[in-house]
C-alpha cells in the first residue's frame, strides 16, 4: 500500500474518533509515557503541539512543566521547511502559527540548541511496528530526526488504530526509538 493511501485511511479513522474517545486513550497514552525511565530521566523535551484529532499533548505538555521539566516545541520554518526550537514556560505563550499549529507567540520566542534536547516525542499519521511513521508529507520531522545525535530518544505516540503492519520507507525516512498507544509500548529494534 503505498504512503497516500495509508495515510488517507488512518486520517479519516482518526478524524471519526469521538472526542471523548480521543481524550481517554490521550490519558492512556500519557500514563504509559510518563512512566517510561527516558521520560523521568529527560530534563529537556521536545513535544509537538496537538492539533485536532492527534494524541492531545497539551496537558502532557502542562504536567511535564509541573513536574519541573523543561518544555521544548517546534516551530515551522516553512521557508527553509526545517523545525526551530523554542522553549515554552505556559501553553499562553501560544498563537496558531504555520500549518495553523499552536507555536510561541513571537514575544516568546527561547531558542533551544539541539544539544539540549535530552527526548523528542514525534507526531505521526501512522507507525508501524519497525519504528516507520508516515507524517504530513511535509518532511519537517525526518529532516530534524536526521540532524538528531544518535543517543537521543525518540518516541512516536499514536492511538493503536494508527499502527500498520508495514509502511513503505525511502532513504529519507527516519524511524522512531518507541511508539507509544493507550494499548502498548513498541520497542524498536535496531
Amino acid at each position: 500500500m503505498k504512503k497516500e493511501s495509508i495515510r488517507k485511511r488512518i486520517l479519516s479513522l482518526r478524524n471519526s474518533q469521538s472526542p471523548f474517545r480521543a481524550i481517554t486513550k490521550s490519558y492512556r497514552i500519557k500514563e504509559k509515557l510518563f512512566r517510561l525511565p527516558g521520560f523521568i530521566k529527560a530534563k529537556t523535551i521536545l513535544f509537538y503541539v496537538s492539533t485536532k484529532d492527534e494524541v492531545e499533548t497539551k496537558y502532557m505538555i502542562k504536567e511535564a512543566l509541573s513536574l519541573c521539566k523543561r518544555v521544548v516545541v517546534p516551530i515551522s520554518d516553512v521557508k527553509n521547511k526545517k523545525l526551530i526550537l523554542s522553549e515554552l514556560k505556559s501553553l499562553d505563550e501560544l498563537e496558531p502559527g504555520a500549518f495553523n499549529i499552536l507555536e510561541p507567540k513571537k514575544e516568546f520566542f527561547r531558542p533551544v540548541s539541539l544539544e539540549d534536547i535530552d527526548l523528542v516525542i514525534v507526531p505521526g499519521v501512522a507507525f508501524d511496528k519497525k519504528g516507520n511513521r508516515i507524517g504530513y508529507g511535509k518532511g519537517f520531522y525526518d529532516r530534524f530526526l536526521r540532524s538528531l545525535r544518535k543517543d537521543i530518544p525518540s518516541i512516536g505516540l499514536s492511538y493503536e488504530f494508527q499502527i500498520v503492519d508495514k509502511i513503505p520507507v525511502n532513504d529519507k525516512d527516519v524511524i522512531v526509538n518507541k511508539i507509544v498507544t493507550e494499548k502498548n509500548t513498541i520497542e524498536v529494534k535496531s
